[in-house]
């Protein structure tokens, strides 16, 4: 094996492989309902013995199997934040399922408060809880599309921020996700930094990298003209990769000030391809 390109496909396979015939062991509890919507707490056994926790939305009364939609949250916060359950609870209103998990390092899987320093200084701790994300949601979907509410042929992704960048690679290796929608994310600005290590990094889970994988699955970027932290340069960098069917949306809008007018062209993109509501 001789080809840098070789390597990296090794590399990739050793990074996000997983035992597929790995027992779930899933508990799962109420975690409240209203507004024609409920929603279940569920805990699922993943790589390593990690044990990841989620939240599961459905709107009460659903008959037949409905559309997946996985909802990535942005970096510093969890799955319980209202910046994920928000949109997701719309898309819920309109006829679809939607999931939510914690993301390695986040929520309930935090050793610590996290701060946005925590992605540019420690660049294996970043390539450490990337990886477990690509397989955590990997895992989610291998649990989500046994239960009889879930349309297996129906999967999307919506991601947030570092929702966004974790999830591009999972959605560029798992082609059971037939739509996705990338929001305030893009190609990886931390390039050149954290020495051989964070070249390391960044050459597993560039987003960049992944999005000619997604090559025949509708794919949505919608960015903001005056972000500042996933620049405009590093978004269109990303989208240049990415092959038809996709779109990209501008907002005149910042990184912080993204909700909530972000998700308006995110439900009607994920309904055309899913198939629920007016699409």
């Amino acid at each position: 094996m001789n080809s840098d390109g070789e390597q990296l496909n090794l590399l990739r396979e050793l990074a996000f492989g997983y035992d597929r015939d790995l027992p779930f062991n899933a508990t799962t509890a109420p975690a409240g309902d209203g507004g024609g919507l409920t929603v279940e707490r569920f805990e699922i056994t993943s790589r390593y013995a990690d044990r990841v926790g989620g939240l599961l939305l459905r709107p009460v009364e659903a008959e037949g199997p409905r559309p997946l939609i996985l909802v990535g949250h942005p970096g510093t916060l969890d799955k319980s934040s209202d910046y994920v359950l928000w949109p997701a609870e719309q898309w819920v209103a309109r006829g679809a399922i939607c999931a939510t998990i914690d993301q390695a390092g986040h929520g309930e899987r935090a050793r610590r408060p996290v701060s946005m320093e925590d992605f540019q200084r420690w660049p294996m701790r970043r390539l450490d809880q990337s990886l477990q994300t690509v397989v955590d949601w990997m895992r989610t979907l291998d649990y989500l599309t046994e239960r009889p509410e879930v349309d297996a042929d129906r999967v999307g992704f919506v991601g947030f921020s570092m929702g966004g960048m974790r999830g591009a690679p999972f959605v560029g290796l798992d082609d059971r996700v037939k739509a996705a929608s990338f929001c305030i994310s893009g190609a990886s600005t931390l390039s050149g930094r954290g020495g051989s290590a964070g070249e390391l990094a960044n050459s597993l889970t560039d987003p960049g990298v992944y999005a000619p994988l997604m090559a025949g699955r509708a794919v949505q970027v919608v960015a903001g003209e005056r972000d500042d932290l996933i620049t405009p340069e590093a978004t269109q960098r990303f989208y240049d990769q990415l092959s038809e069917p996709r779109e990209l949306v501008w907002l005149p809008c910042g990184h912080w000030d993204f909700m909530p007018q972000g998700i308006q062209p995110v439900g009607p993109f994920l309904e055309r391809h899913l198939g629920f509501g007016d699409g």
